[in-house]
């Protein structure tokens, strides 16, 4: 199907296949069209129909809660083509960086399955061939018995590689969740689109780094970290990470994070942030390198932050109510621009 896609005074078209949600379609074909967590949860990708026929997918999509049936407005990340269509997004769409890659679906397996705590599973996806990413970029994946995609940030980083790291936080009302931490699931096939994402790093940027993580929030900024590491951007450069989790048995990526530290320990501090339980005496002996904190994360991130932001790019990562909750104190408190604010945030 043609897809016809109207902004002012521009016009973006693209083929959609059978079945194919239209963002990705646009995506895959280099349209840059708005999104944010590209799963039906978050409205970004709205648009109205002007001409042609859909299927709109996920009726109940939490995305659509404010949209009106007789304006046919739409998600673009749950509607498929049934027709040729015309379509207009009321976002400003802005394009590509010169280096970015387009998206594109793939069919994985999961090769490794390893528990890093009892409600926290890592997993790694091969795909047939090598493809690049920016750090801090996502995947969507849906498994053969559940329906709908869901967004997962990688937690590696190559410049080219065919195999991606995940990790997930075990949720008793979360399909995938159920699905993986039911068995080991090491061999199963699962479908991708991807990469996606706006929280990315680019050393060319010449940024110190102010990250704060959530839970299973934290994969996105393992990968710009190990990003890091490799090119030894912190030799000459600051980050301050901010890792907010419940308890010390709750820790995980603990030896990846000394690993870090260790090769830079003026320029890198990361602070982990206890928010159910005090840290243990050995923890606190400051043995490792690391900051071990009590209490929420942003309660001890915020005060940190340097007012107008300097030459920092500050990353935001976890839960939707965490990043929404330190977004408004980021730029009107701390009066960061808001283009130096990266964030991602999963429903």
């Amino acid at each position: 199907m043609l897809i016809e896609i109207k902004k002012k005074s521009q016009t973006y078209q693209f083929e959609a296949n059978a079945g194919e949600k239209l963002l990705y379609a646009g995506l895959r074909a280099g349209i840059p069209l708005p999104f944010e967590c590209a799963t039906g949860t978050c409205g970004s990708c709205k648009a109205r129909v002007i001409q042609g026929e859909v299927d709109e997918g996920w009726s109940e999509a939490p995305g659509k809660e404010r949209f009106k049936v007789v304006k046919r407005e739409i998600l673009m990340c749950q509607c498929s083509a049934q027709s040729d269509c015309n379509l207009t997004v009321p976002t400003k769409i802005v394009a590509f960086r010169d280096d970015d890659i387009n998206p594109d679906h793939h069919i994985g397996v999961i090769t490794q399955y390893e528990k890093l705590t009892e409600d926290v599973l890592r997993f790694n996806v091969e795909i047939p061939a090598s493809i690049s990413f920016h750090a801090g970029q996502f995947f969507v994946l849906q498994a053969p018995e559940v329906d709908g995609f869901r967004a997962y940030s990688m937690v590696n980083y190559s410049p080219g590689t065919n195999e991606l790291e995940f990790i997930i936080k075990q949720n008793p009302h979360g399909g995938l969740s159920k699905w993986i931490f039911d068995s080991d699931r090491t061999q199963e096939k699962l479908e991708l689109f991807g990469p996606l994402g706006h929280a990315t790093f680019h050393p060319d940027e010449s940024h110190d780094l102010f990250m704060i993580a959530g839970g299973s929030g934290i994969a996105g900024l393992m990968s710009i970290l190990e990003y890091g590491r490799q090119v030894n951007y912190f030799k000459n450069r600051k980050v301050s990470l901010f890792f907010g989790i419940r308890t010390p048995a709750d820790f995980f990526f603990a030896e990846r994070l000394r690993a870090v530290k260790a090769k830079f320990p003026d320029t890198v501090s990361i602070n982990i942030a206890f928010s159910n339980a005090p840290p243990t005496a050995e923890q606190l002996s400051g043995n490792d390198g690391l900051i071990y904190l009590q209490g929420m994360v942003h309660e001890h991130a915020l005060p940190a932050v340097l007012e107008g932001g300097g030459n920092v790019m500050h990353y935001l990562a976890g839960p939707a109510p965490m990043v929404d909750a330190l977004i408004r104190p980021l730029i009107l408190n701390s009066k960061i621009p808001v283009h130096r604010v990266r964030y991602d945030k999963f429903s």
